[in-house]
């Protein structure tokens, strides 16, 4: 279970990315032409289901009321890390595909170990970042907001069988 902090950071590093979305997809992308017929589809069931876990994102930034200074110095530093750390992840995009494939050694898998725990490292930097860019009155509304959550989301889930 994510304790309260964890989850207002993953918010509020969430919110920025909802932030910075328009921007990072305004960039070229890449032309993958050896991703196969399947990489389409998957790349669409990959955007539809960060839009669905995105959708409660928005609506709690929203309820913070951000100054547009803090809009953009959030989307600043979203943009930053995003830019920093694109070598990091088309290369744990790399060691996945070779996973995929079967090919990938222990030493690989080490690397690919090392690179996830760099890129949390950065979005804790990212959380804490944007989490000083608060008054204390949004910092308030925020853990009111994920508590509210918390409830809602205890409230939808099915009681945890134990496995004895």
């Amino acid at each position: 279970m994510i304790s309260p902090a964890k989850f207002m950071i993953l918010n509020l590093a969430a919110s920025a990315m909802m932030l910075v979305g328009p921007a990072a997809a305004q960039q070229p992308q890449p032309n993958n032409s050896n991703a196969g017929p399947a990489a389409p589809d998957r790349q669409a069931r990959q955007t539809r289901m960060r839009r669905r876990g995105m959708r409660g994102v928005g609506r709690g930034v929203r309820e913070l009321n951000l100054t547009e200074q803090q809009r953009q110095q959030m989307k600043s530093i979203a943009q930053g890390q995003f830019q920093n750390t694109q070598t990091q992840r088309q290369e744990l995009r790399q060691l996945a595909e070779k996973r995929r494939t079967g090919t990938l050694t222990d030493a690989e898998m080490a690397h690919a170990k090392e690179l996830r725990q760099q890129l949390r490292q950065s979005r804790q930097g990212v959380r804490t970042q944007m989490l000083a860019l608060l008054t204390p009155e949004q910092k308030t509304k925020l853990d009111e907001i994920k508590k509210t959550r918390g409830a809602n989301r205890q409230r939808s889930r099915p009681p945890r069988q134990r496995i004895s």
